[in-house]
């Protein structure tokens, strides 16, 4: 004889009661995960929405202050990479066209300042390195831009800027060979970089080999005619070598290539005077004051 075992009806309520609970315990907890998983996704999708549109604003301000930096309102450009960098602080843009911004600024501690903070987003800039390098050299700190020189031609021996700026450091230094030995590394480098050109010459009017000197900028002025320092330097060795009349006409060349250039008329306005031509001399100081005022007071010619 088989028995039938038959659950009385409460003991079967109660079964169903706690069945249920348990379902809708696992349903509230399962509901509780997707809805923390949703508000994440929700609040990191926000964040990411708010970082962007800081890394758009950065990168607007960016342009803005690389356009105002062409256009030499440094002041406009300090403004504009400040509020990048406000927006959004790792763009190396912002923070290297800050330091740039700034050392034409003469404010040459803060430039020092921003270059380090593009140095620690893009350490292997080494154009960056040189620049912060020269703005060391402005404060007086030959050694240390020397240093800086050196980590950027050990890093990248045809950085032709870094033996440039080592040459310039080298006639702060009095070591004029080295000097020279630098120039020449950043001719062969680049041939067309008219800064070396420039510093080889005018080391060569320094050491008084002025014949070497005006070989140099002829050809500098042969292989670019439109090449105004070239002349205004030709025009220095000339009037060194009492060619007074080369001299003004090498300074007339610059001029019609540059007629802003204030120093080229203040040379040829020291020239007018050697020959005793006072009163043409002192209409030509003063163009060359009317276009730089403190000329004079910066002038070592």
């Amino acid at each position: 004889m088989y028995h039938n075992i038959t659950p009385s009806s409460s003991m079967f309520t109660s079964y169903v009661y706690k069945y249920f609970s348990k379902i809708l315990f696992i349903l509230l907890i399962v509901s509780a995960f997707f809805f923390c998983q949703i508000t994440s996704a929700v609040t990191m999708q926000g964040n990411i929405y708010k970082t962007s549109k800081k890394k758009y604003s950065a990168k607007k301000w960016i342009k803005n202050g690389q356009s105002k930096y062409k256009q030499a309102k440094y002041e406009l450009a300090v403004k504009a990479f400040n509020k990048s960098v406000a927006c959004y602080p790792d763009y190396f843009e912002a923070w290297d066209g800050l330091g740039s911004a700034l050392y034409c600024l003469g404010n040459y501690d803060m430039a020092i300042q921003a270059y380090d903070k593009a140095l620690t987003i893009k350490p292997d800039n080494y154009t960056t390195w040189v620049n912060k390098g020269i703005a060391l050299y402005k404060k007086g700190n030959h050694e240390e831009a020397l240093k800086l020189y050196n980590k950027a031609i050990e890093s990248d021996p045809k950085l032709s800027s870094a033996w440039y700026n080592k040459g310039v450091i080298f006639i702060a230094l009095g070591r004029n060979t080295e000097a020279m030995w630098a120039f020449e590394k950043a001719i062969a480098i680049s041939p067309q970089d008219d800064l070396a050109w420039h510093g080889k010459g005018y080391l060569l009017i320094l050491l008084e080999r002025y014949e070497e000197a005006l070989q140099l900028f002829t050809k500098a002025a042969q292989g670019n005619p439109n090449r105004g320092w070239a002349w205004n330097n030709m025009g220095i060795t000339l009037d060194k070598l009492h060619m007074y009349d080369e001299a003004i006409k090498a300074f007339d060349k610059a001029i019609d290539i540059n007629p802003k250039s204030a120093r080229a008329w203040h040379n040829k306005a020291n020239t007018l005077y050697s020959q005793g031509k006072y009163e043409e001399s002192m209409r030509t100081y003063n163009k060359a004051v009317a276009l730089d005022p403190l000329l004079y007071a910066n002038s070592k010619n």
